[in-house]
């Protein structure tokens, strides 16, 4: 409990910020049609160059802002505290993020994180709703965590450039009910 007081003034301290923003349902790109799509393709692989994390304490309604990347901080967790799992470290201009197009008619893309493939993610695409699933344990398709949803939106066709959110978390913070995510600026550097 003390860790979570600790964490919260530290929100308080890097940015006394208030912004009403909200996660967004739209997609950098779902599954369009390749003609009519003037947007950034998800398929490729992407860097990130910029993250920042929203707490909303849905008690106080009091909305915060952290910067995830600050003078001579280039790595920091998506989540609150340290990270657990290995996706939820970020190293800006480092971590990448590659979406494989699903084959056929299935709903089943890959997700490989830093270009390492032995990881086997999948990214599983239901309408608006895509979530990355954490690698399989064996065959049967057990899988070895949870998903992270996320969804996103194109920034800057011209400098190739998308937002997503993602690590939603309802939880508890210092006896307060609160919900926070990431926001992370990608930069698209290949395309297939």
């Amino acid at each position: 409990m003390k860790k979570a007081y600790i964490i919260l003034l530290l929100f308080l301290i890097v940015s006394c910020e208030k912004e009403p923003i909200y996660p967004t349902d739209e997609l950098p790109a779902n599954t369009p049609s390749l003609d009519a799509f003037t947007g950034i393709s998800m398929w490729g692989e992407f860097i990130i160059i910029d993250a920042v994390m929203y707490l909303d304490n849905h008690e106080t309604g009091q909305k915060l802002v952290y910067n995830h990347f600050g003078p001579n901080k280039n790595i920091s967790s998506l989540r609150l505290g340290p990270p657990i799992r290995e996706i939820e470290t970020i190293i800006k201009n480092q971590t990448s993020f590659s979406f494989y197009r699903p084959i056929g008619s299935s709903r089943y893309g890959d997700f490989v994180l830093n270009l390492d493939t032995t990881k086997n993610y999948e990214i599983i695409y239901m309408g608006p709703h895509t979530t990355i699933i954490e690698p399989r344990v064996n065959s049967q398709g057990l899988l070895h965590g949870s998903g992270v949803p996320f969804s996103g939106q194109t920034i800057s066709i011209a400098d190739s450039t998308v937002s997503i959110q993602l690590m939603e978390v309802q939880g508890s913070l210092n006896g307060y009910n609160i919900r926070y995510w990431t926001q992370l600026r990608l930069k698209k550097i290949r395309s297939w």
